[in-house]
């Protein structure tokens, strides 16, 4: 992660996306302004190679945006193409809610705050948002989306620096594929495979909004058959006090899949499709019953799934990926879900030396 400390620096570059996000431009231009300034001076002095090439290129990520803004100041375009997720962006998917009810993205935080509370004190009533939780029979989540939302799409694209085993994997919302809305970032170096990586949004650099912890898997001696192997992987997102945990049925096996987790109080599992060799993004859908396999002696399980896909991608081979969410995902689980499917794209295609 970049060794950026100047607080200044990390206040100009996050709020002149805010100012944006609240249509406030003339703010937005000036901080941009700062920030390039502010970047290119530390970029000049720091002796760290990587904090270098971050701040250099986050300079050039708010050149970008100063050259959109002006085009709306002098009248060119009437507004942005697109405005960039941020915290407040989240805050604001998440208080607009679900169809009238409670965003899953804020039921996670709640539950998980509830849950350590009520440790505490047993007879801790939950809070109103997310009393429907408590209850035997949860209300499932993949019903609620409205069918009639379209569907999200990122273009992955990936830079790298294969001397260093670092790595910088892109999401790009495929209606415009020349802004970046998220990247991942891994590095291999000093290590077979990796074991951690961060998912940022572009427009907050300095801090990650998803730490993300890969459990190490047995290597076969063949990079390609080592990715494919499941693995546990933890999730820290900023807004819970508990990881998100994908779990598979049998560590180890290959292919991946599935990887079951739990949020908002709901099961989820991650599937490979079928004919893929594995080598495939998995699709996700929320799961009701989960039982044992009793034809499979290796811990396989078997699920009934609610509702339609909620995330699925593809690639070709080397870097050609995307993935898709379904409609009316609120963005904290829509970052989740990309997280992830980024992240066992970067274990597909740079995770194992063997």
């Amino acid at each position: 992660m970049a060794n950026v400390q100047d607080l200044d620096v990390i206040y100009n570059s996050g709020s002149a996306f805010i100012e944006e996000h609240f249509g406030n431009y003339d703010q937005a231009l000036s901080l941009h302004e700062a920030a390039i300034a502010g970047l290119n001076d530390i970029a000049k002095t720091t002796q760290d190679e990587e904090t270098r090439s971050i701040t250099r290129n986050q300079a050039q990520f708010h050149r970008r945006r100063l050259s959109l803004l002006r085009s709306v100041l002098q009248g060119e375009n009437r507004n942005l193409p697109v405005t960039l997720p941020t915290f407040q962006s989240a805050e604001d998917s998440i208080l607009i809610g679900n169809n009238g009810k409670t965003a899953i993205g804020l039921e996670e935080p709640l539950l998980s705050r509830y849950l350590i509370d009520q440790f505490e004190n047993p007879d801790l009533p939950p809070p109103s948002q997310i009393r429907h939780l408590t209850q035997s029979a949860i209300p499932p989540y993949a019903p609620t989306l409205d069918p009639s939302l379209p569907t999200k799409k990122y273009s992955i694209t990936v830079e790298s620096d294969q001397a260093n085993l670092s790595y910088l994997l892109k999401a790009h919302p495929a209606d415009y594929p020349d802004q970046t809305f998220y990247y991942l970032r891994a590095n291999r170096w000093g290590k077979e495979q990796f074991e951690s990586v961060s998912f940022y949004r572009s427009a907050e650099f300095a801090k990650p909004c998803i730490e993300i912890n890969i459990a190490t898997v047995e290597p076969t001696g063949n990079k390609t058959f080592s990715s494919l192997k499941s693995r546990p992987i933890e999730f820290f997102t900023a807004n819970s006090l508990r990881p998100v945990v994908e779990i598979p049925d049998n560590i180890g096996e290959r292919p991946w899949g599935p990887q079951r987790f739990m949020y908002g109080g709901r099961q989820f599992a991650w599937v490979t499709p079928e004919g893929s060799n594995g080598l495939q993004l998995p699709v996700l859908y929320e799961t009701d019953r989960v039982w044992l396999d009793p034809k499979n002696n290796m811990g396989k399980k078997e699920h009934t799934i609610i509702g339609k896909r909620l995330c699925w991608g593809s690639f070709k081979g080397g870097v050609d990926a995307t993935v898709e969410i379904t409609g009316g995902v609120d963005q904290l689980f829509e970052e989740l879900l990309l997280a992830s499917q980024i992240t066992k794209l970067a274990v597909f295609l740079f995770g194992h030396d063997s």
